[in-house]
């Protein structure tokens, strides 16, 4: 079923949840590959903090007439779910194969709705573009590993 008429707190919530898929991946990493356990403290960290910066920026802007009248007309969000996401029994190459599909996923997401959303308040653009850019650091760092 695809979404038609998405709310910016829906937008929001799938964010979170993004973020906290995202986070656990990357901690799960540290324990399987002692070599990167800094660089995916490192992720799991942004991701945490990717989390607080977007609900933050929603916080502070939301307004009734922009929950009540802005909508993500035709975004599905299916299309941009993560499910699986595990280190176990995998080489480093496979994680990191993992993590690359994660973060192109989830820079497609954030840079769609950071053009869906240019028309609210500049803020939540921005904060959604400012995750996708600190994404792609990472995508090219996980593509280093393969």
């Amino acid at each position: 079923m695809e979404d038609t008429n998405v709310t910016t707190a829906s937008i929001i919530h799938f964010a979170e949840n993004l973020e906290d898929q995202s986070a656990a991946f990357y901690d799960e990493l540290t324990g399987q590959f002692a070599p990167y356990k800094d660089k995916f403290l490192g992720f799991a960290r942004e991701s945490r903090k990717n989390k607080v910066l977007i609900v933050r920026t929603y916080q502070e802007t939301i307004t009734d007439a922009l929950e009540a009248c802005f909508s993500f007309e035709g975004l599905s969000l299916q299309k941009y779910a993560v499910a699986g996401l595990s280190a176990k029994g995998h080489t480093l190459a496979d994680a990191a194969a993992m993590g690359i599909a994660l973060e192109e996923t989830a820079i497609r997401f954030y840079s769609e709705v950071a053009v869906l959303c240019q028309s609210t308040l500049a803020t939540i653009p921005r904060a959604f573009q400012r995750v996708a850019e600190g994404r792609k650091k990472r995508l090219a760092e996980l593509r280093g590993m393969q």
